[in-house]
């Protein structure tokens, strides 16, 4: 049965949400003068949205919205100027739907520039076109940025797996080293299969962050969050993953990966 978002919808913020608000202002002070500038991230969001050529528009209490019927919320985080005078600042969006993600669900994201605004906007640019294109592959129809997988049982249950794309480098190119399965979109996800046994029977959709690196002296770091909150089975199986990697050097592999029953088109009325 298909599910439209309602035109009264209007979401709830996730309680787990750990931003601080959408809007802050900074003060600056030198030899000569103070001053502050004020910055807006739904307005940040929505403009890098729309060079990305998404129909995003401001709608009340700082959400974003597009005309697939997401509902967006960016909030800021933290922020530091570095000695150099460049910016880094870490922030969240959170992601509601009327029919697919009623509750919401949100994301970090990490980023840096010359200026606040440029490092926010990058962030935000990385998060639509890594992040964003999940949820909008998840609303149902053709897939256009995703690659998946489809599980049943004999009761007749069904789930699916969006894999999103794959921010991947490493220090050595694939063509000088060995690996028995080259990496593909499905190997972070089915090589900790396990870890997700939780999200993979229940009936709800789960936004999962996948995240594992190895420094050049092969010490292994692993991230893994579910729907924003931290899922230390995950990260200890990513761990275990990376043990098996062939040696490239520094390396991360990075995705975002949707587990959902499969969905009839939702669209947004």
């Amino acid at each position: 049965m298909a599910t439209s978002s309602s035109s009264d919808f209007f979401p709830l913020r996730a309680a787990g949400n750990p931003g601080q608000g959408t809007a802050f202002a900074l003060a600056f002070r030198n030899d000569e003068r103070e001053w502050t500038e004020s910055l807006d991230l739904s307005a940040l969001l929505r403009d890098a949205l729309l060079a990305r050529g998404q129909a995003a528009a401001l709608a009340r209490d700082g959400w974003v919205t597009l005309s697939d019927g997401l509902w967006l919320l960016p909030q800021i985080l933290s922020y530091s100027r570095a000695e150099d005078g460049s910016v880094r600042t870490s922030s969240t969006i959170e992601v509601a739907h009327a029919g697919l993600l009623p509750q919401g669900v949100f994301e970090y994201q990490h980023s840096g520039g010359e200026t606040t605004e440029q490092a926010l906007t990058r962030g935000f640019g990385l998060w639509a076109q890594v992040d964003l294109v999940v949820f909008q592959d998840a609303l149902g129809g053709e897939l256009a940025h995703c690659t998946s997988m489809d599980m049943s049982w004999k009761e007749g249950r069904q789930r699916r797996v969006l894999f999103g794309p794959v921010a991947h480098r490493a220090a050595l190119p694939a063509a000088e080293v060995e690996e028995e399965h080259p990496f593909c979109p499905c190997c972070l996800f089915t090589n900790t299969w396990d870890a997700f046994k939780p999200q993979i029977e229940s009936d709800s959709l789960h936004a999962v962050r996948l995240y594992a690196a190895r420094d050049t002296e092969g010490q292994v770091q692993a991230d893994c969050r579910v729907n924003g909150e931290d899922w230390p089975a995950g990260a200890e199986a990513l761990r275990a993953y990376v043990t098996q990697w062939p040696d490239r050097g520094f390396e991360f592999r990075k995705q975002y990966v949707v587990i959902q029953s499969p969905p009839q088109a939702l669209v947004a009325e």
